[in-house]
């Protein structure tokens, strides 16, 4: 179940994101484009990483990240002002994961390794590259404004969380396993180089 503040956060985030995204053509249908697809790239991030804690017995709730939020609008509308296009900061806030899950009648400690928590990282990242590909696919199927928007906010989402830098997902999944990481994030790279060069 989501509480309200988490269900309140997830909403803040997607927003300012959507907003973020829609800066270099800040039109009414670009807008409401963006908020859907970030949206959907967005939500569906946090809810992998949130789902595959869960999984491992350990509690996770989505959390805003003030200073995240501010220094993305802040990014965003400097970068948009100053012709140079826009510079997005997509870290608006974060799973918390806390290994402590409780029951009905009590609490229990469950330990998360390295590698679960490499793999707790490494789950949202993998939805956004999944995500950039069907839209690729479906986009040389029927070919669309949306389909394209979709393909690189995905990937722009996937690769700026894959940077190995606290507390970026890509630091996490490094710290576990060196080779996943590098796999994933050069596809990541390629993908999203690929997708400016269309």
């Amino acid at each position: 179940m989501y509480s309200g503040t988490e269900i309140r956060d997830l909403l803040i985030s997607t927003v300012v994101l959507g907003v973020i995204f829609s800066l270099s053509d800040l039109t009414l249908v670009n807008l409401v484009s963006s908020l859907f697809v970030v949206g959907f790239a967005f939500l569906l991030h946090e809810i992998a990483h949130r789902e595959t804690a869960r999984k491992f017995g350990a509690r996770a709730v989505y959390r805003v990240w003030p200073s995240g939020l501010l220094m993305a609008i802040i990014l965003g509308i400097v970068s948009w002002g100053s012709g140079m296009g826009v510079i997005l900061f997509a870290a608006p806030g974060a799973v918390h994961i806390s290994p402590v899950r409780v029951a009905r009648w009590k609490a229990r400690h469950t330990s998360l390794q390295n590698e679960e928590y490499g793999i707790i990282s490494l789950a949202g990242p993998l939805v956004n590259l999944g995500l950039s590909t069907l839209f690729l696919f479906l986009n040389s199927l029927y070919p669309s404004g949306l389909l394209v928007m979709g393909a690189v906010i995905n990937i722009y989402i996937a690769f700026f969380n894959l940077l190995p830098v606290p507390p970026f997902d890509g630091f996490k999944v490094m710290r576990w396993c060196r080779k996943t990481w590098l796999i994933t994030f050069i596809t990541a790279l390629v993908g999203l180089t690929g997708i400016w060069l269309l």
